[in-house]
């Protein structure tokens, strides 16, 4: 232990290297005597407003001093001696926190009951700070990386860099004397504080100082802040990784920041101040010539009443000017960005929008660019929230982050965009659908590496814009890990895929933010020591896991360094857009062409439905904003355009405007969503190759048919273009053919829904009247999130609903024409929404003053109708009705179930899998009911003349995997929001039956075993199924009537899909959800124990031991879904024809015992895969 002389006696040497003059009291002593003005709180109950007052006079003091060591070592000693402040009124535990402070005994400092007796021990506290600042200096010391740059070094520069022999022997020499180097460091002492400067300054000499290219550091800028609230501030510097600078706290009123210089990097203190003022100060931006710089402050206190602006320092006359102080007093400016023509981008709050997940309280900005010399200004993105950090690449283009909502997990959905510096082709750069990186801030490219980038890649919630520093090249990848190239600490590790909201939080290794490359393996950036969101310093670092500190303070928050230097300019991109102009033109090449129609035959896709967002206001928004389970936004549709039979499509679009597009079928049914949405600029010709494409993909080599065409109009849709409102656009088609049967006086009648009554449903989450509540639960629907890595083709197509398919089996007789048919499909396809209107005369201004700002910054109208429930008119004419009223459905009746026979044959898969089939006898059976849909009617005999062997299971994820072995089910859609993966995983257990498969893919399976065995190999016909299924019983399943207990022999719709309705971060199930989370339909009596797939055979098989024929999966077969009566040798069970439907049976987990009888059917075409169809296969015998 030493006392706080010899502490002296033993660091009284070799300050420089600390950027400290020579040892006096004096350096302390004027701020503690400024302190000691400050009555002692009498009581601990005072003390955090004594605290309060200790901070802002150090703030005070330190914002007077002009030497910038003497402003260091006040506000180290501050942050030092705060323990010691907070012990007071109490001497005994101050003076306890000092000796721990010093490390000395206790019994030497004694009691520290006042000022003066904290002055005496000044020069000991200065020492501390001095020693400390020096221990920051040599922080992550690492010998093995020193070594690795060095080497690489000596091979990249040859005789200038004629020292590495000496650095290699030098680290030798130490470590052989000390060990090893990083722990040596950790645990030096005082006493080895000689030894701790030569190691500093060796780490610097080898790595940058001998460098033939260090010039980049011989001027350099920072931002340095501080806030005089206290050290709790430092975990709120910076907003959180959802907000723009508008929601700083404060708004950053209460910091002082100043923009220093430094010298090279001799010493860790600035060598001059070029502007310091009371606001927070940050997003620095040096111009290519090094001699201007912008940044964002706030101008509170500066009598205007706007908060956040962006400014220019000219570093010749050190005169500043607010460069967007021409923007409206009601929006915020931040986040600049030099074009290499001289105009400017920067972000702005002119949509008067909101984040919805916070109701709109935290304001969205989007980018603009500014023209110095015309003195206008455009809007260029219209996006649903936040646009961050726009910055240039060296092709000439902007590359910027942006983060999407669209009914897509918005914990993970920020995207790294790319644009033309006038606004026109946005494009995806890096991390559309994907998980990782939740966030990517701060991204810049590396020079000289085209395609390659460094940024900080952090979480949603949790740490604040600080993460981890990570390299990446867009040419290995743009999804996920693909191109990450590494981390930094992560030489030669490759860099793990996570998915967690809490990205960064508890890191093992250093937070960074604000990096900035200074050639393809160096960087500036600032950092933190792991597991501290506190102060940052400036550090260099390099890609061999070199971390050099640069400034060392435990007051000072250090932001945004950059070189003070000339840099070349990137090509200047000259403007596409004609601003005049209302629209632009969009160029497809392809709609099959990527992820979201892969599979998808030619000459499917006939029209493409075009649609935009009204984002919601400020201070309003939700996930249920629209309705249940619905859009956070209000959604315009346009209209239609065609697609050619190529797959291409040309169209006039309405320009500056978030357009979103969905491939529809020949019968106007979605084929593909897309949950995101593009921009085009005004007379701009936007071309995309086809539908999620990759920007890796080249586009196609020949001419396609929309290049030989004029743009196409858009077909209005029903009328003029409108908000999309369930009251508007499906009460008429309720109105037309359900309220004759579906009324409120049928509310008595089970199983039969209120579809009449308009009336707002009282305590619901969601608006919607008492039809919506009643109709939206049979509608699947992505809702407001969902599986971020991409949907499946037809994921949610109209068909899979038990809405479309109860009608389009012809429920009671209801015939509907096309428009009624198309108006309840858009709706299913834009998810169900309820709402039409942002409701609300404080929305309506808020929409009027977005609209006022668009046609100032944008041109844009509002050219849309806004269809509000009040416009609603009922037809007197009353509903069309040619059926009968619904009956009660069946007994509840059950029956015994035969023991299975036990005929059974093994086929070995390989790899240890098997697949085992039972012998079917051949028989006759009854084919079909009378007491169903009409698609099972008429019910007729048909005998199955020969035996033959059927699959005893369902083809499970283990088996197929031996045909196809990277194959997954996916997952299956989540409700709610604030979702941490992409939904429930339908891979868990190899033993699930394997679902999503297409019935082309079963059919190929089956010739691939049939190539195995020697065996014919194919799916069973629909009649070998349901003579299969019924294991002889001659009752709606094997086990007995409709409403049965078959909660021991089948895996459907049953109590367990309550589990469905979740909330919370990462949803859990709700205990005792209400009817408004609960909704999905099911058998409410019974309880099979599984939510979705269960492994096959966990349920009792039927006589014929087969298990699953009934849930689980529904179920392929050979035949084409055709019209009753049966025909064995009509042609059904011969064609291989991909487009035409395939019937499918037994239904699912998700399907109520009446839509899985042994005789329901359904039909899907042949290449769809479905979320729940699965398959068996049979051998003939």
């Amino acid at each position: 232990m030493f006392d706080s002389c010899s502490i002296l006696r033993l660091l009284s040497c070799g300050c420089a290297v600390l950027g400290a003059g020579i040892l006096h009291a004096s350096a302390l002593q004027p701020w503690l005597r400024e302190l000691s003005g400050i009555p002692l709180a009498a009581s601990a109950e005072g003390r955090n407003q004594w605290m309060q007052q200790v901070w802002a006079r150090t703030a005070e003091h330190v914002s007077s001093l002009s030497d910038p060591s003497a402003a260091d070592d006040c506000g180290d000693a501050m942050a030092l001696l705060a323990p010691v402040f907070q012990a007071w009124p109490d001497g005994q535990k101050a003076g306890a926190a000092l000796a721990e402070i010093l490390s000395v005994p206790a019994e030497r400092v004694g009691a520290v009951s006042s000022w003066d007796g904290l002055m005496k021990h000044q020069e000991a506290i200065l020492e501390r700070v001095r020693f400390l600042r020096l221990k920051k200096l040599a922080a992550y010391y690492d010998a093995a990386a020193i070594r690795r740059a060095v080497k690489h070094n000596r091979e990249k520069y040859g005789e200038r860099y004629p020292d590495a022999e000496v650095f290699l022997a030098r680290l030798d020499e130490w470590e052989k004397k000390l060990g090893p180097l990083d722990r040596w460091v950790d645990q030096a002492g005082p006493e080895q504080a000689p030894q701790l400067r030569e190691l500093v300054e060796l780490r610097k000499k080898a790595l940058i100082e001998s460098l033939p290219e260090q010039d980049s550091l011989r001027e350099w800028v920072s931002v340095r802040r501080f806030n005089p609230s206290g050290e709790s501030s430092f975990k709120h510097d910076r907003p959180a990784n959802w907000q723009g600078i508008s929601s700083m706290p404060g708004p950053g009123r209460t910091y002082r920041s100043g923009i220093v210089k430094f010298d090279g990097i001799s010493s860790s203190s600035p060598a001059a101040q070029l502007l310091g003022d009371d606001r927070w100060m940050g997003h620095l931006e040096v111009d290519f010539s090094g001699e201007r710089l912008m940044f964002t402050g706030n101008r509170f206190g500066k009598k205007e009443n706007r908060p956040w602006d962006v400014f220019e320092l000219d570093l010749k006359t050190g005169k500043t000017e607010a460069l967007t102080a021409h923007m409206p007093p009601d929006t915020d400016s931040y986040n600049s960005c030099y074009l290499p023509d001289g105009r400017v981008i920067f972000v702005n709050t002119s949509g008067m929008q909101g984040v919805p997940c916070v109701t709109g309280v935290d304001y969205v900005g989007n980018i603009h660019l500014y023209d110095r010399e015309r003195k206008t200004t455009r809007r260029l993105t219209f996006d649903q929230d936040n646009n961050w950090f726009p910055t240039m690449l060296p092709d000439g283009r902007v590359m910027f982050l942006r983060w999407e909502y669209t009914e897509s997990a918005h914990y993970f959905s920020r995207v790294l965009m790319h644009m033309n510096p006038d606004g026109s082709d946005q494009k995806e750069y890096y991390g559309s659908n994907s998980y990782w990186p939740n966030s990517l801030f701060n991204a810049r490219p590396l020079p000289g590496r085209p395609g390659m980038f460094a940024g900080i890649v952090s979480g949603h919630h949790g740490v604040k814009r600080l993460g981890e520093l990570v390299i990446f090249d867009v040419n290995r990848g743009r999804t996920a890990t693909e191109g990450a190239v590494q981390k930094i600490p992560g030489y030669g590790k490759p860099v793990e895929n996570v998915t967690r909201d809490q990205l960064v939080d508890g890191l093992k290794t250093p937070y960074f933010a604000e990096p900035y490359p200074l050639n393809e393996e160096t960087f500036l950036a600032v950092s933190s020591p792991s597991g501290n969101q506190g102060v940052t310093n400036v550090v260099w670092c390099d890609m061999y896991d070199n971390i050099v500190p640069l400034t060392a303070s435990s007051y000072f928050i250090y932001a945004d360094p950059a070189p003070l230097k000339p840099r070349k300019k990137p090509p200047v991109l000259h403007d596409r857009v004609k601003p005049e102009s209302k629209t632009a033109t969009v160029y497809i090449s392809d709609v099959y062409r990527g992820r979201a129609m892969v599979g998808v035959p030619k000459g499917v896709a006939k029209s493409l439905r075009v649609f935009m967002s009204e984002y919601s206001p400020r201070n309003t928004g939700s996930h249920y904003a629209m309705g249940m389970e619905s859009n956070w936004d209000l959604k315009v549709l346009y209209g239609t355009v065609p697609v050619n039979p190529d797959g291409s499509a040309i169209f006039t679009a309405p320009a500056n405007q978030p357009l979103t597009l969905q491939v529809l079928d020949g019968e106007g049914r979605a084929l593909a969503l897309m949950r995101s949405w593009f921009t085009a600029m005004p007379g701009e010709t936007l071309s995309c190759i086809g539908c999620h494409e990759r920007q890796n993909y080249a586009p196609p080599a020949k001419a396609v048919m929309a290049s030989r065409q004029k743009p196409a109009a858009i077909t209005p849709w029903y009328g003029p273009a409108r908000t999309f409102s369930f009251m508007n656009e499906v009460q008429p088609v309720l109105d037309r053919h359900c309220i004759r049967c579906h009324t409120a006086e049928d509310k008595a009648r089970a199983g039969v829904p209120d579809f009449m009554t308009l009336e707002a449903v009282k305590g619901a989450p969601a608006p919607g009247s008492v039809a919506y509540w009643n109709l939206h639960p049979y509608v699947r629907r992505n809702g407001p999130e969902g599986n971020y890595l991409g949907l499946a083709p037809t994921e949610f197509f109209a068909d899979t609903s038990e809405l479309y398919q109860l009608l389009k089996k012809g429920h009671h007789g209801v015939e509907m024409p096309q428009e009624d048919w198309n108006r309840l499909v858009t709706w299913m396809d834009m998810n169900a929404p309820y709402l039409g209107e942002w409701p609300g005369e404080r929305n309506e201004g808020l929409l009027k003053r977005r609209y006022d700002l668009h046609r100032q910054f944008s041109g844009a109208e509002r050219n849309y109708v806004t269809m509000k429930d009040s416009l609603f008119r009922r037809n007197a004419s009353g509903p069309v009705f040619n059926g009968e009223r619904p009956v009660p459905g069946a007994s509840e009746k059950s029956v015994p179930v035969p023991e299975p026979r036990n005929e059974t044959l093994s086929v070995d898969l390989g790899g240890s899998v098997s697949m085992t089939f039972r012998r079917i006898p051949a028989g006759k059976f009854r084919m079909g009911s009378e007491r169903e849909t009409p698609a099972e009617k008429p019910a007729s005999p048909v005998e199955i003349e020969q035996p033959f062997w059927m699959g005893e299971a369902e083809v499970t994820l283990e088996q197929y995997r031996r045909f196809d072995p990277e194959y997954l089910n996916g997952w299956y859609d989540m409700h709610y929001k604030d979702q941490v993966r992409p939904g429930y995983d339908m891979d868990a257990d190899p033993r699930f039956p394997a679902v999503r498969v297409p019935w082309t893919r079963a059919m190929e399976f089956c010739r691939w075993l049939s190539g195995k065995t020697g065996k014919k190999v194919t799916l069973p016909t629909e009649a070998q199924w349901e003579y299969a299924a019924r294991g002889g019983a001659d009752t709606d399943f094997f086990f007995g009537e409709r409403d049965a207990d078959f909660s021991a022999y089948a895996n459907l719709g049953d109590v367990t899909l309550k589990e469905l309705a979740v909330s919370g971060v990462d949803p859990k199930p709700i205990k005792n959800p209400n009817r408004f989370w609960d909704f999905v339909p099911r058998d409410e009596k019974y309880n099979d124990g599984k939510l979705h797939l269960a492994p096959v055979k966990s349920y009792k098989p039927n006589a014929y031991g087969l298990y699953d024929m009934i849930g689980n999966a529904a179920e392929w077969t050979r035949s084409e879904y055709r019209p009753y009566p049966w025909k064995e040798g009509d042609g059904r069970n011969e064609s291989l024809d991909s487009r035409v439907p395939r019937a499918v049976r037994g239904g699912s987990w998700y399907d109520r015992p009446r839509r899985a009888t042994s005789s329901w059917r359904w039909g899907y075409p042949g290449w769809r895969p479905v979320y729940n169809v699965g398959f068996r296969v049979m051998i003939e015998d």
